[in-house]
Parts: C-alpha cells; structure tokens; sequence
C-alpha cells in the first residue's frame, strides 16, 4: 500500500504516529496522531471530505483538552480528523467540507512546543465528537485515496480545481489553478519567465532568496498562490473574477 507523500503537501513530519518521548515530560508516551509542519499560519486543508462538528479551541472533558484551537471533520465513513493547534479556523460547525478545502491555519496554540499541526484520525464515537480509538493516520489516508482512485477509475471526477487563464504583460501565457478562492500558478514556467531565480535548500523552496510559503504540489509540479509569487517579484497582479493579470513594474 502507497504511504502518504507529506512533501507534496507542503509538510514535513516531526513527529511520526505511535510512541515517543514526550516533548514536554521527556517520558514515553503514545502519541495519538503525526506532527506535520509548514510555515506558521500556512493555510490547512482538508484531507478528506465530510462535516464539521467542532471548529474553537478544545475544551477539559471534550476530548480536545491541550489541543488548542480544533477542527474536527467526521467522514463518510464516521471517522474523525482531527487539525490541532491552529492559529485560527476558517470553518465552523456543519459546514460540508470538500477534500483541499482550507479548514484553518497552522498554529501552536494549546499545549505546544512550536508552531506545527498535529493531525490524528478517531474511529469510535465516543466520548463527545467522536474522539474515540486512535489509528494510524497515515494508513487510513492512503486507503481512502487507494478506494478514492478505484471509485475516479470507474467514474471519473471533476477535478476541485477550476482552470483560468493568466496574462502577463497583456499576453495570455498559460493557466492558473483556482482553489478556495485562490489561484495558484506554475512557479518554474511563471518565474522563468519573469526573470526570478529559484533555489531549493532542504527541501525548502526560494525565489529571489526569499523562502516561498503555502506551496502546493500538483501533478508532480510545485504551484503557490500567484499573490505569494508577487510579494517575491516586482510585479502587481490582479483579478477580474474570471482571469489573473501579472504585470512587471517599470
């Protein structure tokens, strides 16, 4: 069975599912999810579709204590995923979520040693939100996506994200990925061509010297929101609901 490439999501792991020493007590202890890092407050998406049914910081007795600011989304299986530590949440309860949907920002609130996500997945309901038995999240996914591919091979999907044309100087160049209200762009193609030097150090990406925030890896090629590729560019961007516009400063 396939494992859960994290690096396409923009993470790296700190600290893998099952036991460990406590970062805080130093003594061994089961660690009930995996601890997955980005740049703080990077936007969270889901990784799985389903419900809402808790979106604030965890309280004593719920299940959630020391887990700061949650959000937890029960699948269609009845499962919960569990996002902790958030810096904030961008969902509430009984909103549907789709998978790649942004529930939230990575944070270290509740009890935390630094900014990460801890992200765990509970398959019995009980006590309160479903926060029951823990499993292996990592294997869990990788079945959903291993059913969610045999289910796409014989039905296909539509694909979550919406195509839209993105102009540079006046001249359609290409296309940008619309995802939540965000276009993402192909950051080799875009950056060639506007003159940016890209390098990569520990696996971590930079433009211009300037460490790039909230890639995403899409069909083996790394896209960031077009506005995040501005901030590292002398260029302007703008949106007209239908299109993206890229225009180098003179």
């Amino acid at each position: 069975m396939d494992k859960i490439d994290w690096n396409k999501h923009g993470f790296r792991v700190t600290s893998p599912y099952g036991w460990r020493n406590d970062p805080f007590t130093g003594s061994k202890s089961w660690h009930t999810g995996i601890d997955l890092v980005k740049s703080h407050q990077a936007p969270i998406y889901a990784f799985t579709a389903g419900e809402v049914v808790h979106a604030k910081m965890g309280q004593p007795g719920t299940g959630f204590g020391g887990f700061g600011i949650v959000v937890a989304v029960k699948d269609a299986s009845g499962h919960l995923h569990c996002y902790a530590h958030l810096d904030n949440v961008t969902v509430k309860v009984g909103d549907k979520v789709s998978q790649g949907q942004e529930v939230g920002r990575q944070g270290t609130t509740g009890r935390s040693t630094g900014s990460h996500l801890h992200y765990e997945v509970r398959s019995v309901s009980s006590p309160s939100f479903g926060f029951g038995k823990d499993i292996n999240p990592v294997d869990y996914l990788a079945t959903c996506r291993t059913h969610a591919q045999q289910e796409e091979n014989k039905h296909p999907l539509t694909p979550k994200y919406k195509k839209v044309t993105v102009f540079v100087n006046g001249k359609a160049l290409g296309e940008g990925l619309l995802l939540s209200g965000v276009t993402y762009i192909p950051l080799r193609e875009y950056c060639n061509r506007l003159g940016g030097n890209i390098s990569i150090q520990d696996k971590e990406v930079y433009v211009n010297h300037k460490k790039v925030s909230d890639p995403l890896m899409i069909n083996s090629s790394t896209y960031v929101p077009v506005r995040t590729l501005a901030k590292y560019m002398d260029v302007t961007v703008n949106w007209t609901g239908k299109e993206v516009t890229i225009t180098t400063k003179k």
